[in-house]
């Protein structure tokens, strides 16, 4: 018994400096919240050099935003898309809206897709709203109106206004067939960190 208590402390003190233990960030997260972001860079570093999604995110935003480090939107989509990989949804949102824009990337609107398609599957309103204007025009994906009702009413299930006015355009241009397919593909939809 003396022995197994021995060996569950040994491991509990192994299993609590490790990075996944640290992985909450806490106080990189109050530091970031008070403004310091000198602290909150020292604290989320060494989380984010060791892989751990939500301080890989927070490094990029910092760069993105130029808190704490000079703003370097290279390094934010870098650091943004690491984070994305690691299925950070707010990253993947964010690593998105640079593809699609140009910003730190060469703009693209495939990858752009790809990254805010994964974000709307993650219940990120926007970037639900955005897929659904993406389906919409065929941007970065190909033209579906089913699709493209599908994320408009996720987003407007949020309280989305555009997502709302997606809706009620797509009512109007949608065929009873695709309307049928829409709703199919809305009773089916399960949020997905894939």
């Amino acid at each position: 018994m003396r022995l197994r208590s021995a060996t569950f402390a040994a491991l509990a003190i192994i299993a609590l400096t490790t990075p996944s233990a640290l992985a909450d960030g806490v106080a990189g997260l109050k530091a970031y919240e008070a403004g310091d972001y000198a602290t909150a860079l020292k604290e989320f570093m060494p989380l984010a050099q060791a892989g751990q999604p939500s301080a890989q995110a927070a490094i990029g935003q910092m760069y993105l935003d130029g808190h704490g480090v000079p703003q370097d939107p290279i390094q934010a989509a870098a650091w943004l898309e690491k984070a994305a990989g690691g299925g950070n949804a707010r990253a993947r949102a964010q690593i998105g809206a640079l593809y699609a824009t140009g910003t730190g990337v060469q703009q693209d609107e495939m990858k752009a897709s790809y990254w805010l398609l994964k974000a709307a599957n993650q219940n990120v309103r926007q970037s639900q709203r955005f897929m659904a204007q993406r389906f919409y025009t065929g941007l970065g994906v190909p033209r579906d109106l089913a699709q493209s009702f599908l994320y408009a009413a996720l987003s407007a299930k949020q309280g989305d206004p555009e997502g709302q006015q997606m809706l009620n355009i797509l009512a109007k241009e949608m065929t009873p067939a695709d309307q049928a397919r829409a709703q199919g593909l809305l009773q089916g939809w399960q949020p997905s960190n894939n």
